[in-house]
């Protein structure tokens, strides 16, 4: 994850496609991680930040293949359910109770959902959709690797087994 919280981080362009109230959603989730990332960089550590920073770009893109008709119905399902996680107020690192850092469960489940998810036609969408400044399987791949780090051990062994009852592996 390379994304840099140094000096000011630039908006990214627009979400392509995007109405105002997804665009709206998706500008106060950026504030919220920009806020929170200044706030948080010297106790939760750079590779926490760089995650957070991430969540507001992977959330879109979970929006933008779940509305996706040219997207296969089976992969759009799956997406949605992990949407449904990202949205839901209760989950295993809850944002309301923890605040912004609540967002990192929902960040590695989404990489790994994606990750799996990406092949073949699936990729071309989730390219097209990509707001991110990395690349996209890079990304993915980064956030996974890092996800026992980022989460601590209990709370990943937890998220793993949650993944891998739905059908979907957390690699490491």
């Amino acid at each position: 994850m390379s994304t840099e919280i140094d000096g000011p981080v630039p908006a990214p362009a627009p979400p392509p496609g995007a109405d105002r109230g997804l665009l709206s959603f998706y500008d106060r989730l950026r504030t919220r991680m920009l806020d929170a990332a200044g706030r948080q960089h010297g106790r939760l550590g750079k590779p926490a930040v760089e995650a957070m920073l991430l969540v507001p770009d992977v959330f879109i893109l979970l929006v933008r293949l779940a509305l996706d008709r040219q997207v296969p119905a089976e992969a759009r399902a799956l997406i949605g359910g992990t949407l449904a996680y990202f949205v839901l107020p209760v989950d295993l690192f809850p944002e309301a109770v923890v605040g912004a850092p609540g967002f990192l469960d929902d960040l590695v489940l989404a990489a790994a959902v994606l990750s799996q998810a990406l092949g073949g036609e699936l990729e071309t969408h989730a390219r097209r959709h990509w707001n991110g400044d990395q690349e996209l399987r890079q990304t993915l791949l980064d956030v996974t690797r890092s996800a026992r780090t980022l989460l601590g051990g209990n709370l990943y062994r937890r998220l793993k087994q949650t993944l891998a009852r739905r059908g979907v592996d957390l690699r490491d």
